[in-house]
């Protein structure tokens, strides 16, 4: 099978150098990398980024470099159950789907604050009024 995926490889190097708009190919994978493919399409369809992980599990250290979190930022989101971990003797490690699971969590999260945001301050920009004033001080009380 490595023989055939091989070659897929070169077809689909082949047709990218060939075409400028869509690339049409046919390509037989194996079912782990048909899957990795179909991840990766999922993933970029579903939130525009690409995460392409290189290794099934990861190290709290490389995960949290991926993430971009620290390490003990990363340690509590697993004691907290927000990521799934696996022990390994005393050792997390983290799946790679986990890790695009989480960042996919994440960047919904965070489009929703943006678009809360967004809705409270154009709701608020209308009707402000300030419960805060400011007063000159008195000579002598500076």
């Amino acid at each position: 099978m490595a023989g055939q995926e091989e070659d897929s490889v070169d077809v689909l190097r082949r047709a990218l150098r060939e075409a400028s708009g869509h690339v049409q190919v046919t390509l037989t994978l194996s079912r782990r990398s048909a899957e990795n493919v179909l991840r990766l399409l999922e993933s970029e369809h579903g939130s525009g980024a690409v995460v392409v992980p290189v290794k099934e599990q990861y190290t709290t250290t490389e995960a949290s470099k991926l993430l971009g979190v620290s390490r003990a930022t990363l340690m509590k989101l697993i004691e907290s159950g927000s990521i799934e971990a696996v022990k390994v003797g005393t050792h997390h490690r983290i799946p790679a789907d986990e890790l695009v699971a989480f960042q996919r969590a994440r960047q919904v999260s965070q489009e929703r604050a943006s678009e809360l945001l967004t809705e409270f301050s154009s709701r608020s920009a209308a009707g402000f009024h300030s419960n805060v004033t400011f007063r000159a001080p008195v000579q002598g009380e500076e």
